[in-house]
């Protein structure tokens, strides 16, 4: 018999599909540092009429033509790199694309677990790295769900409770109630505050990362079902001075488990 009731995790799970817009935008900051503009502009520069530069003859001259030839030469490194917004990000498969959220998220989770005072005095009470860790694979999952195209709220309802819970759900109703916009909005917090900047808006960005771990520790009674990363660093875990290894790499090991089993259940839902 199921420990919680399919409506009550219906209820939990869809206000942290709903959050998981602005976060995951967050973790992905679009267009970073707006290469994609750039690039653009360099490809539509390389396209154009090649013209020989005049001989630089004056040290402003040397200066001037040496910061372009800098510049040009970081953007052109910047627009191949790996980064949403960028020409390489455009034609990256969604296999690839699913490695970079794994990585872009489980290094972020592992992070917010030394963010100072994160999770106030409730952080000392309770598992950190249990709710870290649920919360990185919701999020990864989500993230996983959009690059394969399946952006439809309650779709991504069910295929959380079936990778992380192994539950088969049938949400019914309205995914967008007003309910569930306010319990969303409490998880993200003022994340979209345009106050926040620099380490201002990465603070903000752990707390909510760390709120809506909370909201599926409430589905604890399921928690073990989600997906474990391997036995040898879960064993590590529970050693002196050594644990935190074990414990990183037993959550990325899971992380990249709950990936590959979203990707599996997309392709059979939606292939």
């Amino acid at each position: 018999m199921a420990a919680v009731s399919d409506q009550y995790m219906i209820s939990v799970l869809r206000p942290f599909v709903a959050a998981t817009g602005p976060v995951l935008s967050g973790l992905r900051d679009a267009d970073p540092f707006r290469l994609g503009k750039l690039a653009q502009r360099r490809a539509l520069a390389l396209e154009g009429p090649v013209t020989d530069e005049p001989p630089a003859t004056t040290r402003p001259q040397k200066a001037r033509r040496l910061l372009r030839r800098t510049r040009t030469a970081v953007v052109d490194r910047l627009a191949t790199s790996k980064l949403p917004g960028t020409p390489r990000w455009a034609v990256m498969g969604t296999e690839e694309r699913d490695a970079w959220w794994v990585g872009r998220v489980g290094r972020f989770t592992s992070a917010v677990a030394a963010f100072p005072g994160v999770g106030g005095a409730l952080a000392r009470r309770l598992p950190v790295s249990d709710i870290l860790g649920v919360a990185a694979q919701g999020l990864v999952v989500c993230a996983i769900a959009g690059e394969h195209g399946v952006t439809d709220r309650d779709e991504q309802v069910r295929l959380l409770a079936s990778v992380l819970f192994d539950r088969e759900l049938r949400p019914a109703g309205d995914a967008f109630h007003a309910d569930v916009q306010r319990d969303a909005g409490a998880l993200t917090g003022d994340l979209s505050s345009d106050e926040h900047s620099g380490d201002g808006r990465l603070t903000a960005l752990a707390r909510a990362v760390w709120r809506m771990g909370r909201s599926l520790f409430a589905l604890h009674d399921e928690l073990g079902r989600r997906p474990q990363g391997r036995r040898s660093w879960r064993l590590l875990a529970n050693l002196p001075v050594v644990g935190a290894v074990g414990a990183y790499k037993a959550e990325r090991s899971g992380l990249r488990r709950a990936a590959r089993r979203a990707a599996t259940w997309v392709a059979r839902e939606h292939g």
